[in-house]
């Protein structure tokens, strides 16, 4: 639609408005972003948002380097040649474009921190997940590859895109720009590339958000005139204090209308049996749901063992490398072995995420587990930052990751119950556990403080009754429930 036509609506329980640029590469969305971002600042706190994978930009970074420049710049282009004659894309560049991925949904998570603590957004890019390839849309969906590890990662990262194109911003600035336009401005980049990105911009819907056309081979001062119009338009039905209504006040002060319980311990706690108990319990009277917060790799692990011939020998070699990923000063076992640790940790802040959203809309949330940042590769922390590598790529993965976590414990439980038990104890609960891990887990558990919130202990060794009757006590003196 043309900015004479469009009609903005408030999107609800929103406080600050969420405001996309998007276009092909030579359509002018830095110098048109520079300037909205100057008229957006001079009215209220706001942060500018890049959510593209800059893959383009490392490349051509890293093209005047001696030796490692002609080298990336011949890779680069033998990919390229792949894609354009329909072959599948290298494991390597499929590796690569997944990570670059993750770069972005890392920088979409910060976008959404600055955004619930009351900061008007501003991006350049806004990823999406109608159209996979180059116009930030999922990147392995557009490669391919076939093979069962690829069709993983594939589902990852498609169900992680799906997740950022749901939060739409309150209007996409979509700058069209001819091909011709568009080499002439960017004259090092590759005219297929920015061929196939003008055809698909023009496919992506955005999830049903309001996009407003604008024609970026026009002056720039009409350019500019149109982006500010709409900008205006949006910012109309948002308070300059950023501030909610009196009714939501706290709700939107603390960034949660809910609460978050999180009970942590030892295998054998009993953590899984009493979140469980609570959920139904408090069900009863009021909006309650459960969040599981680990990731399920040790139950995993002993149902492989189970299989009939190989499974034994299966799980030995598969818990001789996982204790090496989790030792301190070991050499982590392999590319495979780090991509399955990354891919873990995908999977738990997917699950985070799952878990903030309804705490933020008002549920009552208990979760078995919780991460943390403080001891890695042991009880729920960063599973690559224990082990080392010289791998670069694994490197940039255990980097990311580290991020990652400290983006999910800045989100502080209301309440953290430590369940403490000894190994033994454990280990008569869980007799298929292995006792030498349980010993670890149960030594390492009381020295994390979970980013020092609020934190209770309870000594787990007694029935689950009496420890299920004295959480409740407890919740109810903390005023949780």
């Amino acid at each position: 639609m043309r900015v004479s036509e469009f009609e903005p609506r408030p999107v609800a329980g929103r406080h600050q408005p969420v405001i996309a640029l998007v276009g092909c590469d030579g359509s002018g969305k830095s110098t048109v972003g520079t300037a909205l971002l100057a008229l957006l600042q001079a009215e209220r706190p706001t942060a500018f948002c890049h959510l593209g994978k800059q893959a383009g930009n490392l490349g051509r970074m890293l093209a005047p380097l001696p030796v490692i420049g002609p080298y990336v710049t011949g890779r680069s282009k033998k990919e390229s040649n792949r894609v354009r004659s329909g072959k599948p894309a290298s494991a390597a560049a499929a590796v690569l474009g997944f990570v670059l991925s993750m770069r972005r949904v890392l920088r979409y998570s910060i976008m959404r921190y600055r955004h619930e603590r009351g900061m008007t957004i501003l991006t350049d890019r806004y990823p999406q997940n109608s159209v996979p390839g180059p116009m930030d849309g999922p990147t392995l969906a557009s490669l391919n590859r076939d093979g069962a590890v690829f069709r993983l990662f594939s589902r990852v990262e498609r169900a992680l895109y799906a997740r950022m194109s749901r939060f739409r911003p309150d209007v996409v600035i979509r700058l069209n720009v001819d091909l011709e336009t568009a080499i002439r401005r960017k004259p090092d980049h590759v005219p297929f590339k920015l061929a196939r990105k003008i055809e698909d911009l023009s496919r992506i819907d955005f999830d049903g958000a309001p996009v407003v056309e604008i024609d970026a081979t026009e002056p720039l001062i009409q350019v500019l005139e149109q982006a500010e119009e709409a900008v205006r338009k949006v910012l109309a039905f948002y308070p300059r204090s950023g501030q909610p209504s009196v009714e939501s006040h706290e709700a939107g002060r603390t960034g949660r209308a809910g609460k978050l319980v999180s009970l942590v311990g030892c295998d054998g706690s009993g953590k899984s049996s009493i979140s469980q108990y609570l959920v139904q319990h408090f069900s009863e009277t009021r909006p309650t749901v459960y969040g599981y917060l680990g990731l399920g790799s040790g139950d995993l692990g002993r149902r492989i063992g189970a299989l009939p011939f190989i499974g034994p020998a299966l799980e030995k070699k598969l818990n001789r490398k996982a204790k090496k990923a989790r030792t301190k000063g070991e050499k982590l076992p392999g590319m495979m072995t780090g991509l399955v640790l990354f891919a873990f940790s995908l999977v738990r802040m997917k699950r985070f995420l799952r878990v903030r959203r309804a705490v933020e809309k008002g549920f009552l949330v208990v979760t078995d587990r919780y991460p943390q940042v403080e001891i890695p590769g042991q009880c729920d922390g960063p599973g690559l930052s224990a082990a080392y590598s010289r791998n670069p790529l694994i490197c940039f993965l255990a980097w990311l990751e580290r991020r990652i976590y400290h983006g999910i414990v800045e989100f502080k439980p209301d309440l953290v119950i430590r369940l403490n038990v000894d190994a033994d104890t454990a280990h008569s609960r869980k007799p298929d556990h292995d006792l030498e891990a349980l010993k670890v887990k149960a030594e390492l558990m009381p020295k994390l403080d979970f980013n020092h919130a609020p934190l209770v202990e309870v000594d787990a060794r007694q029935s689950y009754e009496a420890v299920q009757q004295e959480i409740m006590t407890i919740l109810k003196e903390r005023g949780i429930v």
